[in-house]
């Protein structure tokens, strides 16, 4: 394997080699002309392999790059993407293989092989980077095959050893075969010294195009953008009906344990916890921890002290929520404009009831160091907080529940003031982010 990276694995059934190009040949034609179709319009290739699914057949190329000239692929060995394709393509000619490579003396660092395969056949070989390695992928939704659950949750299982099982006669690599006629009428010596020219030349042209490709993708954006949304999509909004249900429990907090009285209360979604805050009123901290057994006990330390007041508390319990994607292709994502005029009517009447919902200026969601923060793109999402304030009691349930769409609410909290009007001694207050199509 010494000189070649796209060589993964050793395994039992041959050495599994990556990153062919695959092409399809012309209908109707014998295999001998369609691998010299293919190589006419790939010239560099030395070996090939061959996938097969009904009708459908596609050759994998392997050319060269300029590191690997001189240096003999093992004999036996397999094209790891017409393994996959001989193991799944019948059943699921749609499907893609995500495959983590260890690190190793070619390779300084971890890389990720992706197979994508088009009726049955691949149409994508590539060993990367994992950013590159979504984008491989596409936005087409395909099943998938691979040894990292955490990243594709209903992936099926899939390792190198299992690749290697799909192995058959045509997915062996095997020497291109030669097109004789355009040596007819040259001499050895001058079609040989003309061909290592030409093949230098080629060389480093493609060797050019190639860091500028690298260059060009470096420079751009968009998938740096693109990856870090679908990493951070599932993660979008908190589940409403938690908070709603959070804010029926605090209708049912008692304002009064022996010898403590309740300042205020608020459940957040960002640190999955619901707090109490407590003044003393002639208590002991073992009152609190009494009358609140289930809930933690923290002592809070006043601003510019390093010592915990001995008259307020603060206690605390867990508060799950679960979270999730606000990016359905059935339903996207509105302009802000579009957005604010569908749900202004409902603002509207909340507005005249004494009930403002604030929302702040968005800004691009997710932000990615280098991406700037004009950057446009179709899939682009904006993001802006949510104040909903100085909500009487009665209303915040509704309010809760009834929000547009696009609202994901954080947190919920409520203040209690002191007086005989009742009306003013339940405030309530909940914060939030809104997400809006950045088009």
């Amino acid at each position: 394997m010494a000189g070649i990276e796209r060589l993964i694995a050793s395994t039992a059934q041959g050495d599994l080699l990556v990153g062919l190009l695959w092409r399809a040949p012309t209908a109707g034609q014998g295999r001998r002309r369609a691998l010299l179709e293919a190589r006419a319009l790939t010239s560099d290739a030395t070996s090939w392999a061959q996938a097969q699914v009904g009708v459908h057949v596609r050759y994998g190329l392997f050319q060269p790059r300029a590191s690997e000239e001189g240096v003999r692929l093992p004999k036996g060995t397999l094209a790891a993407a017409a393994c996959f394709s001989r193991l799944v393509g019948h059943r699921a000619p749609n499907a893609a293989l995500v495959l983590t490579v260890p690190a190793s003396a070619q390779r300084k660092e971890e890389k990720y092989f992706v197979v994508c395969l088009e009726d049955g056949v691949p149409v994508i070989d590539v060993l990367s980077n994992e950013i590159d390695a979504r984008n491989a992928l596409g936005g087409e939704d395909r099943p998938i095959w691979s040894d990292n659950p955490v990243a594709y949750p209903n992936c099926e299982p899939a390792d190198l050893a299992w690749l290697a099982s799909g192995c058959d006669r045509l997915a062996r690599l095997q020497p291109m075969p030669v097109n004789p006629w355009p040596l007819v009428g040259a001499g050895v010596v001058t079609a040989a010294s003309l061909g290592g020219w030409m093949l230098a030349q080629h060389l480093h042209r493609i060797d050019a195009e190639r860091k500028a490709a690298a260059a060009a993708r470096a420079a751009d954006p968009t998938p740096r953008y693109l990856a870090a949304l679908a990493g951070q999509r599932v993660d979008m909004a908190s589940d409403r009906s938690a908070v709603v249900a959070a804010a029926h429990e605090i209708f049912g907090y008692s304002t009064w344990v022996p010898g403590w009285s309740l300042a205020s209360a608020e459940c957040s979604a960002r640190t999955q916890a619901c707090t109490r805050d407590w003044v003393r009123r002639g208590g002991t901290f073992e009152d609190l921890r009494h009358a609140l057994p289930g809930d933690a006990l923290e002592m809070l330390v006043p601003q510019g002290s390093s010592v915990p007041a001995l008259d307020v508390a603060r206690t605390r319990h867990p508060f799950k929520v679960a979270r999730r994607s606000l990016l359905d292709p059935a339903h996207p994502l509105r302009a802000l404009q579009a957005a604010i005029s569908d749900a202004g009517p409902l603002l509207q009447r909340w507005r005249t009831a004494d009930i403002v919902l604030e929302l702040k200026r968005p800004a691009l969601w997710p932000r990615v160091p280098e991406v700037p923060a004009t950057f446009q793109h179709p899939a682009a999402v904006l993001a802006g907080d949510v104040d909903l304030h100085n909500v009487p009691g009665p209303f915040i349930v509704e309010a809760l529940g009834a929000a547009p769409d696009f609202v994901s609410w954080e947190s919920v909290r409520v203040d209690l003031g002191e007086g005989s009007d009742t009306r003013s001694l339940l405030k309530f207050s909940a914060t939030g982010v809104f997400y809006v199509a950045a088009r």
